[in-house]
């Protein structure tokens, strides 16, 4: 018979999985992480695992959206921080921040890398997927609708730019490809490129 624990148990054994997911699927990936290896590193039992999430892939999913929510807001702060004019160079720094934050981040760079996504569509609910692209789970696209709206940023369809966006994160996952001598000047022309193309055709439509 499964034992039972008090609210306070629930949310320090909730907390210490979340924190045994950070480190492992960081560590090693979705997909060469065992249930095994969370609970030991949470130090429960297997059992326990499944009073709190019915996969690893629906632990996986709540600590991606976390990240996301949380990378959302270190850009935000540290855009609206500056205290500069929303401009090209505004624009530049925010596109250097994307590529750095999503390029470095082990949750994102497994999405691109270890066909993660592909996994969580086979094994999560299609409902909590829809609802959460539903709510705009693209990082990037809370500030360009935002900027649009204030005029300094194309009209360009904000999804197309939110793709760029991405593509860019893309990009700094083949850095030996394109080749790591011509890597960093490469990537900054095209993100000096970007955010011209973007401006100049925003100041064209005022």
């Amino acid at each position: 018979m499964a034992r039972k624990f008090s609210d306070h148990e629930k949310e320090r054994i909730r907390g210490r999985l979340m924190e045994a997911g950070k480190q492992c699927f960081g560590l090693y990936g979705l997909k060469k992480t065992s249930i095994e290896q969370l609970t030991k590193a949470a130090g429960i039992a297997q059992g326990t695992f499944y009073l709190f999430f019915p996969s690893k892939e629906e632990l996986y999913f709540e600590l991606l959206e976390l990240e996301e929510e949380r990378v959302r807001q270190q850009l935000l702060e540290e855009t609206e921080e500056s205290g500069r004019r929303m401009d090209k160079e505004t624009l530049v720094r925010f596109l250097r921040k994307s590529v750095s934050v999503m390029g470095e981040n082990p949750f994102f760079r497994q999405l691109y890398e270890d066909d993660v996504m592909e996994q969580l569509v086979r094994k999560l609910p299609a409902e909590k997927l829809a609802a959460h692209f539903d709510k705009d789970a693209d990082i990037a696209m809370p500030f360009v609708r935002r900027w649009q709206e204030e005029g300094w940023l194309t009209t360009q369809r904000p999804e197309i730019i939110v793709s760029l966006i991405r593509s860019l994160v893309l990009l700094t996952l083949q850095k030996r490809l394109i080749g790591e001598e011509v890597f960093d000047e490469t990537m900054e022309l095209l993100i000096q490129l970007i955010a011209q193309g973007w401006t100049a055709e925003a100041r064209g439509q005022s």
